[in-house]
């Protein structure tokens, strides 16, 4: 089994004071990147969730994965990324092939990273019921290049409170012209900032609540 240095990386994230999986909701446009960031980072316990398919319109914007694995399921294109990359490594990286609902039970970290408003009310109502196992739940959106990165402990009412006015229906939300959906270099840009949030509450810092930026605006 390979054992990797993380000496380079010590000062601003330790691996060894991860106590729980985490576990990403959505292996798509936001999630392959932050999969792969997790893992050579050294996220030794990674639950992915998702029940769709890696197909040729998702090549562009889902930059962690080989185009060789169009037409299979996005969680086994994300393990074997994983695999591939990271080798004979001492990661365990679980795959479930399904939704998540407001019925499933987790305990961890948890990061979303779907693509409708409707299933992020689902998301959170699991969140609420399983708020007692659950640290830390950040939410990442993009529309375009639009960022929104909620971190919300959801055992602090201030923070649910706070959550729940951000979530609505999917009318409500920003509205994009024709493909303009996604591009690569966004997937690349919300995983950091979900990887910084995640490994700053893990530290103790204080993580903001919300991350919003606007990269149209900003050279």
């Amino acid at each position: 089994m390979i054992k990797k240095d993380y000496s380079d990386q010590i000062k601003f994230f330790d691996p060894t004071t991860v106590g729980f999986p985490v576990h990403i909701i959505g292996a798509g446009g936001i999630g392959n990147m932050i999969i792969l960031l997790l893992a050579k980072m050294g996220f030794r316990e990674i639950e992915i969730w998702d029940d769709d398919y890696y197909e040729q319109h998702n090549g562009p914007t889902e930059v962690a994965y080989s185009d060789q694995f169009f037409g299979q399921p996005k969680i086994e294109v994300a393990k074997k990324t994983i695999d591939f990359l990271l080798g004979d490594s001492d990661i365990k990286v679980t795959p479930h092939p399904e939704r998540v609902t407001a019925d499933t039970n987790l305990e961890g970290y948890v990061i979303c990273g779907v693509d409708s408003m409707a299933s992020r009310s689902e998301i959170w109502q699991c969140i609420r019921a399983c708020a007692i196992n659950i640290p830390v739940y950040i939410d990442a959106r993009s529309a375009g290049e639009q960022v929104q990165v909620f971190t919300v402990q959801p055992f602090d009412m201030e923070d649910v409170e706070n959550y729940e006015t951000w979530l609505f229906d999917d009318q409500e939300a920003t509205p994009l012209g024709c493909g303009a959906r996604n591009i690569g270099y966004m997937s690349t840009y919300i995983g950091s900032i979900i990887a910084k949030n995640l490994t700053a509450f893990i530290r103790g810092d204080k993580v903001p609540f919300m991350v919003q930026k606007d990269l149209s605006n900003s050279f």
